[in-house]
């Protein structure tokens, strides 16, 4: 069967947080919503829906209830959620699209089980806003064209970042992945939460593992952290990214937001623009 796209949301969040990215998918017709996975305090699932064999491109939305947990119970927990999902719907191949914290963990849970056979096997993944490296970089101030220009390392490691180094060949192999970053407007590269940086080191963290890592970064207001999930122009590059086969992604995309009474948003693209850490 076709892989089955899951979404976690992050710290904090709840169906909010994913709703709008599974809806954006279903109206342009490219996949269907089919189970809502709780997840309890207890780490015990529940799911609601039906889940049909005949669905092309099935999403499955991960809601924890106990949304603050800390992230390596999180990981637990998405990893069991997505073992039952093999053993009981026969669920071969996924997808990950990850929101905030989310993002780490998907990330941290293909580093620390990809070699766990009793998985289905990662496909693609998507990393919206992930704090990669934790808060540092929050306060740089460097013109956008010497971010993109600069490579993916973060000038400080946190030690669980650097813990996540020393693992990263055990991700799986042949995963494409779609890196999501925002920067508002002024002068401090962040999205409010998460800063640049720490956002793009998945580039570094990932470099040389993945078999294909694009990059988006929004800036201006729909760069804030909050509203690259609730985004259609990021929406639609994340429906192309996983399930349109025929258009190719680029290597690096800028969008420009701004506050326009039209709503126009002009969007520059530039390929081959990112270097390796």
């Amino acid at each position: 069967m076709n892989a089955a796209t899951v979404f976690v949301h992050g710290f904090n969040g709840d169906a909010y947080s994913t709703d709008h990215l599974l809806s954006f998918a279903e109206e342009s017709g490219c996949a269907t919503k089919v189970l809502n996975a709780y997840i309890r305090r207890n780490g015990r699932i529940e799911f609601t829906g039906e889940w049909s064999d005949r669905i092309d491109n099935p999403m499955v939305q991960v809601i924890f209830e106990n949304n603050r947990a800390p992230e390596r119970r999180q990981v637990r927990w998405v990893r069991n959620l997505l073992v039952e999902l093999k053993e009981r719907f026969g669920v071969d191949n996924y997808n990950g699209v990850g929101h905030s914290l989310g993002s780490n963990v998907l990330v941290n849970l293909g580093i620390k089980y990809g070699d766990d056979a009793k998985l289905p096997r990662l496909n693609k993944l998507v990393t919206i806003a992930g704090p990669f490296n934790g808060l540092h970089g929050f306060w740089s101030s460097k013109p956008i064209k010497s971010i993109i220009d600069c490579d993916w390392e973060p000038t400080i490691k946190t030690h669980h970042f650097q813990k996540l180094l020393k693992m990263r060949d055990r991700f799986p192999k042949g995963v494409d992945v779609l890196n999501v970053v925002g920067q508002v407007e002024g002068s401090l590269n962040n999205d409010v939460y998460v800063s640049v940086q720490s956002a793009r080191s998945v580039g570094y963290l990932l470099d040389g593992v993945v078999n294909k890592y694009h990059e988006i970064m929004v800036t201006g207001p729909d760069g804030y952290h909050c509203s690259l999930n609730q985004n259609d122009t990021v929406s639609r590059e994340i429906n192309n990214f996983l399930w349109n086969y025929n258009r190719q992604v680029a290597d690096f995309k800028l969008i420009t937001s701004k506050n326009n009474s039209d709503g126009f948003k002009p969007i520059i693209v530039i390929n081959g623009g990112l270097q390796a850490g």
